[in-house]
């Protein structure tokens, strides 16, 4: 079995797809890209619509993000393998489409971030083979690298039922219920953190999301501004349950990332 490869990217993108191709053909794989959806994919009245489902206002661009993603849950969700799921402004490490096939074929999850971010996750170790996972109790990132399931994707499209569009990587770390890891070290880094891990950005590492020229969208309603700031209140809870319910099952570090040399 190969594991398909998604690349989401921004047509406008081609300095980062470029990139992104070289890397696929130097670690033997094949992506399929993924047009990301931009500012002027969607109408206003639909980013209305999603807006102030999360914590805060989301801005265009964010929801747009939310949605590329989205697409591809539903795709995974409908098939019968495990999908790596990248964005465009991701460096990978030697070994990667190797470690990837392994993980896909041994471990049994939902879900398994590949990324480090430079900050703390709440985890416990497991062994897959020679590979190293960290069971996830909490985590911030994610949503640039990850294998999924079916059954994460399904699980994921529920909650989007139910809940709305938030930031991607805060959406996917506040599903409770299901097999969430993270590999260790991981195989993957951001272009915008790279320097963390002694690493030059090979292309404009700023994060389109951030360069977005237009601010969130102001709530039309107060009663819109309580109901966020009440979301944000039970989401902090939430992760002060998670610290306290696994005190003895897990302890919180920084992920490693596995250093190479990139060409």
């Amino acid at each position: 079995m190969t594991v398909p490869v998604y690349v989401i990217t921004l047509a406008s993108a081609t300095q980062r797809r470029a990139f992104q191709q070289a890397q696929a053909q130097r670690l033997g794989f094949s992506p399929t890209w993924h047009p990301a959806m931009g500012v002027n994919d969607f109408p206003d009245e639909v980013f209305l619509q999603h807006a102030f489902s999360w914590q805060r206002s989301l801005k265009k661009t964010e929801v747009g993000c939310f949605m590329s993603h989205l697409q591809i849950w539903r795709t995974i969700a409908a098939g019968a393998t495990p999908t790596v799921v990248l964005e465009d402004d991701v460096i990978l490490g030697d070994g990667w489409f190797e470690t990837i096939q392994m993980l896909a074929s041994q471990a049994q999850a939902d879900f398994i971030c590949l990324e480090a971010w430079g900050k703390k996750v709440l985890g416990a170790e497991q062994t897959v083979g020679h590979l190293k996972l960290q069971r996830l109790y909490l985590n911030s990132a994610g949503a640039a690298a990850y294998v999924l399931w079916p059954s994460g994707a399904q699980r994921l499209l529920f909650q989007y039922e139910r809940y709305g569009v938030a930031l991607a990587d805060a959406f996917i770390n506040q599903v409770h219920d299901w097999s969430a890891w993270q590999l260790v070290p991981a195989n993957v880094v951001q272009m915008n953190v790279a320097p963390l891990y002694g690493l030059p950005a090979p292309v404009h590492s700023d994060s389109l999301i951030a360069r977005e020229k237009h601010p969130s969208a102001p709530p039309p309603t107060i009663g819109l501004v309580f109901m966020m700031k009440w979301r944000r209140l039970k989401g902090e809870l939430n992760k002060a349950l998670r610290r306290i319910s696994s005190f003895w099952l897990a302890k919180r570090g920084y992920v490693p990332y596995l250093h190479h040399d990139h060409q």
